[in-house]
């Protein structure tokens, strides 16, 4: 059986990096697919190299190509309740719009001209 998945759309967060006990390092985030006011949000998750390069050069908005597999979890809240997640887990990423220009992100971070700030 087949489990492969080939995703193209826009990084909706900014990908959260964590490590587990073992020191893997795990980050996710969630893909926007489709026409704004109509998206469908994805769950992704990468490990290793992968994930630790996706927390410093994956950035809300950014147009992406994702290829992995989707998987299932079942887990447990504090309170108690038991869910199921299907997410994809991307062993490539390929980044579809032109790299960020020197200082752009700042620009992009800093509140527009005539703005209080707080």
């Amino acid at each position: 059986m087949i489990n492969r998945v080939v995703l193209v759309g826009r990084v909706a967060n900014d990908s959260e990096l964590t490590y587990s006990r073992d020191g893997l390092a795990i980050s996710a985030f969630s893909l926007a697919l489709g026409r704004p006011g109509s998206s469908e949000f994805l769950p992704i998750v990468m490990f290793r190299r992968l994930a630790e390069a996706t927390s410093k050069y994956l950035h809300k908005g950014r147009l992406v190509g994702i290829e992995g597999r989707i998987a299932s979890r079942s887990y447990e809240t504090t309170e108690g309740e038991k869910r199921r997640v299907i997410e994809v887990i991307a062993d490539r990423l390929r980044f579809l719009d032109p790299p960020l220009v020197l200082g752009e992100e700042e620009q992009r971070k800093a509140p527009p001209r005539g703005a209080a700030e707080s």
